[in-house]
Formats: C-alpha cells, sequence, structure tokens
C-alpha cells in the first residue's frame, strides 16, 4: 500500500517540522488524520515568520479555553495521551508540567487534588476542565510569554 517515500522530501520536511517542535511522524499523523476529516488534502501547516508575534498577547484564560475546545473536538487519542506526558510538553511548548492531568472523577474534590503539583500547588484550571469519553481532564494553567510562540504553532496544526 505504502510507495516508497522520497529520503530529499522526507528529510526537508523533518528540518520544517523540527522548526515548528513537532516530530515529523506526529507530523505525519496529523496530515493522515486531517485528510481522513477533510475527505481530501487537509489544510497547508507553514511558518510564517513573524506571524507568531501575533499571539504574544494571547492571555492564560484564552490558551487554556482553547485547549479545552480543542481537546472536546475529537483530538486524536495519541495527541490526547502525548498532552498527558511531561517530556512531550517539555519538548512540544516548554512547559514544565504536563498541559493536561486525569482527575480520578467529576466530583470537585477529585478535580482539586488533581490540579496540585507534588508540592501542592495550584498548576492547572479547577473551573475549565476538558471532558472526553467520560474522562476528565484538568489543564495547565503555567504559561508564560516564552510558551506563547510554540502554543500557537501546535493550535496551528490541532485546532
Amino acid at each position: 500500500m505504502l510507495t516508497q517515500l522520497d529520503k530529499e522530501l522526507l528529510e526537508k520536511a523533518a528540518k520544517t517540522y523540527q522548526e515548528l517542535q513537532v516530530p515529523i511522524d506526529v507530523a505525519i499523523n496529523v496530515f493522515l488524520a486531517k485528510s481522513i476529516e477533510q475527505k481530501g488534502f487537509p489544510f497547508a501547516v507553514s511558518l510564517e515568520g513573524e506571524r507568531d508575534d501575533i499571539q504574544s498577547d494571547i492571555t492564560n484564560s484564552q490558551i487554556t479555553e482553547s485547549i479545552r475546545n480543542i481537546i472536546q473536538s475529537e483530538l486524536p487519542a495519541n495527541e490526547l495521551h502525548n498532552l498527558t506526558q511531561l517530556e512531550y510538553s517539555k519538548h512540544t511548548f516548554g512547559i514544565s508540567f504536563p498541559v493536561i492531568k486525569k482527575a480520578r472523577s467529576e466530583s470537585l474534590e477529585d478535580i482539586r487534588l488533581a490540579v496540585k503539583d507534588s508540592k501542592g500547588r495550584n498548576r492547572y484550571s479547577t473551573s475549565r476542565v476538558a471532558r472526553v469519553n467520560d474522562q476528565v481532564y484538568v489543564i495547565c494553567t503555567q504559561w508564560t510569554d516564552r510558551h506563547r510562540s510554540a502554543f500557537s504553532r501546535w493550535q496551528k496544526v490541532w485546532g
């Protein structure tokens, strides 16, 4: 079914996606998922130079709400899982916490427990949670200016 991939083309694409901080296998999976969703070629994702600066004024609240909406809008299971992983969050966003964490249940008590880090500090939103397949996820609120461009790039891919 698969024909041989053009190695030169793959190397060039890998460099582009490396600049976007998206691993090439994730980029290919996104392309395939979006192709299925669009029933044809999906939208183009490209580097746009200074355009990331436009998103520098996005607030933490807007980031949290955007992540919530994306998660609840049929985000592929593998990307949902990736967002729960510290290493992926560091690599993709430069953030020191997993972007989302599972809460044990939808109860306020379980959500309050889930939002705390190992030192008992709140790092996730208690009011904006995402619900997917009977699972509740709390969303990280620890975004600073240095994370906003990376978030914007991720949002262009998944949003």
